[in-house]
């Protein structure tokens, strides 16, 4: 039976056989585990992190070189571990939280499209309601862009009229506006 000293140093034919293994798996196990659970404070993911590094060893048993003592290797490779489990941790945390910002950004624009489709609608409606001249001011107001002095020009009339068509307009879409919103 092969025993691993703390500082002696172990090179592939030390690891070859299964008692040996069994004897530095018995050895270090509680140590490395211990040692894990400390700085991540998962039990599970530490005997899961020292697990790989043991089935890492085996695997690679008939190519591994340890220069230092087998203790100061293994517990580098422990490390070395942990930082990969909190390089993937962050990964799927700074996933799981762009992937969550981007499906409430979509609810929340699929549920402004729905609110703002049913408010132009329901404004299309006011709008239809509204007298001929305080529709046909308005639409053009607001729709086309045009200015109160290039609406008057268009339908021949004062200034005055077109801005009282307009404020006549606006104060019927507002209290609609009102009325509808309240009632939500």
């Amino acid at each position: 039976m092969i025993t691993f000293k703390k500082h002696r140093k172990a090179n592939a034919d030390d690891l070859i056989d299964e008692v040996g293994f069994r004897s530095l798996f018995d050895q270090y196990w509680k140590p490395l585990v211990a040692f894990c659970q400390h700085h991540i404070r998962d039990d599970e993911a530490a005997m899961d992190l020292v697990q790989d590094v043991f089935c890492s060893i085996w695997k690679r048993r008939k190519h591994l070189q340890v220069n230092n003592s087998m203790e100061h290797y293994l517990f580098r490779a422990v490390r070395i571990r942990i930082s990969d489990y909190y390089r993937e941790k962050f990964k799927r945390e700074n996933q799981r939280h762009l992937l969550s910002n981007d499906f409430q950004e979509s609810i929340n624009n699929t549920e402004e499209a729905v609110f703002y489709k049913d408010l132009n609608h329901f404004l299309e409606e006011q709008v239809g309601r509204l007298p001929y001249k305080c529709q046909q001011v308005y639409t053009l107001s607001r729709n086309k862009g045009l200015t109160i002095p290039e609406i008057a020009q268009q339908f021949s009339l004062s200034e005055k009229t077109v801005e009282a068509h307009l404020t006549k307009a606006l104060r019927f879409l507002k209290t609609k506006l009102t009325n509808q919103l309240t009632e939500k």
